[in-house]
């Protein structure tokens, strides 16, 4: 179930390709630079102070942030009077990386708040997001400030003996991402070049030394020698996922039967019939319009979802058994497999504002791998699981249906206008009471195996 958020985020060409490269041990600061800190320098050095400070003096409340203003050379100026140096590419991605591929410091799910400083309007103090460490500790290298690195920006392989690590003009790498940026951006792999004369707003540094060495007044953890992956192969992107469907996780789904399509019009008006249950308002009169009597019932909500399905011999589908019936057991994107979606295969696209419903099973091309229809587009659809975080855990109390919680929709609708919301890992969620234009089921009951055994 749910997304690998690694495979939303596709490399960039300059990433390409991956290889192995042996760095040596080395030490790096623990966060990037503060302002207090090169005010410490500034005032030994006469060095001319950042323009974000009034005054040439470190702005008062914001000590603790990462430096910006700080051209390459400015940065390069403080790691040697520091007693160190500006770390090559490689060693800060071996600081971000460790010994495996992980996509961002902390590992491979997708960035939250806890862990780095991304999609705001300013930094904040460094060393604040512990969570988001890096495999040897080492706090920020995603978000906060982009930072800049010895390395001139050329392509891969990173071969140190080529001039990239030397004197002259030439975009130089920046690293990590910046409080501006998202995801894609703060992944380990993620290169951006600057002219190293660049003052910028979201661009700050960090300290690197030879083991062994001490500075005083910054923090450096040890690196030890080892092999860096660096950059990732081509692959295509499989769109953005948010960050409800992390982590990508198994869930056992004992066998079950899903109806083909939605229920339609028309089987509700069977059971409006025979319980007198309120029909929905789009009705009009009470009975089912004949026009849309095989389009999928609307307006109903998650209550009158459960009680059409407990009527009809069944149930809502948990989450779980929907994205199964969706997806099968190949982890495919959408229900027909990886391909584009279009009209053939979802019904989808086209807006609330001049949208509307179509017939059930009317894009035979889009069947999951067990033949049902209309798992992308048409209507989203109730299932009975309460929306929690991931893991799925059916145990956890999220299919207590006497709970007074948000209850899941899976598969996008007519309304949907970006493929994005017709994956089969795509969750979205509701009020239970809520009735909409756009909003379906289907049932589910157990297999038909099982209902022999029960007998």
């Amino acid at each position: 179930m749910g997304s690998d958020p690694a495979l939303e985020h596709a490399p960039d060409p300059d990433e390409a390709p991956a290889h192995e490269v042996e760095v040596g041990a080395f030490r790096l600061g623990r966060t990037p630079v503060t302002n207090a800190q090169y005010g410490t320098f500034v005032e030994a050095t006469g060095q001319t102070p950042p323009a974000a400070w009034p005054g040439g003096t470190v702005p008062l409340g914001r000590e603790l942030h990462p430096v910006m203003y700080v051209s390459w050379d400015e940065a390069a100026a403080f790691c040697r009077w520091a007693g160190g140096f500006l770390p090559t590419e490689a060693q800060w991605e071996r600081a971000a990386r460790g010994d495996d591929r992980r996509t961002w410091p902390w590992g491979d799910h997708p960035p939250r708040a806890a862990d780095a400083v991304l999609e705001l309007t300013d930094t904040r103090p460094v060393g604040g997001r512990v969570p988001g460490a890096g495999p040897f500790d080492h706090l920020d290298l995603a978000g906060n400030a982009w930072e800049w690195t010895s390395s001139h920006l050329r392509a891969y392989p990173y071969d140190p003996g080529d001039g990239r690590e030397g004197d002259g003009p030439g975009l130089r790498v920046v690293r990590g991402g910046a409080f501006i940026h998202g995801p894609a951006e703060a992944r380990c792999s993620y290169r951006h070049g600057m002219l190293p004369g660049t003052v910028d707003h979201y661009v700050g540094f960090r300290l690197a030394a030879a083991p062994g060495v001490a500075v005083d007044g910054i923090e450096l953890l040890d690196v030890p020698t080892g092999v860096v992956r660096l950059g990732n192969d081509p692959r295509p992107s499989h769109g953005e996922a948010p960050m409800d469907e992390a982590p990508r996780h198994t869930s056992g789904v004992e066998a079950v039967e899903l109806t083909a399509t939605p229920v339609t019009n028309q089987q509700y008006a069977a059971f409006v019939a025979a319980t007198g249950r309120a029909a929905p308002i789009h009705w009009g009169d009470g009975d089912a319009p004949a026009e849309l009597e095989r389009h999928p019932v609307t307006h109903v909500d998650w209550h009158d979802a459960a009680a059409f399905c407990a009527w009809a011999g069944g149930r809502l589908p948990t989450e779980s058994e929907w994205e199964k019936g969706a997806r099968g057991d190949d982890g495919r994107l959408y229900p027909w497999g990886d391909g584009t979606p279009d009209a053939r295969r979802a019904h989808a696209g086209e807006g609330m504002k001049h949208g509307a419903t179509a017939t059930v099973g009317a894009a035979p091309a889009g069947a999951s791998p067990y033949g049902l229809l209309d798992m992308a587009g048409n209507v989203w659809e109730w299932v009975s699981s309460a929306y929690r975080p991931y893991p799925y855990d059916a145990g956890d109390g999220r299919e207590d249906t006497t709970r007074d919680e948000s209850r899941v929709l899976r598969g996008g609708s007519f309304a949907s206008l970006t493929a994005g919301h017709l994956r089969c890992a795509r969750r979205s969620a509701s009020r239970p009471g809520r009735r909409s234009a756009h909003i379906g089921f289907r049932v589910a009951r157990p297999a038909a195996d099982q209902r022999k055994d029960d007998r």
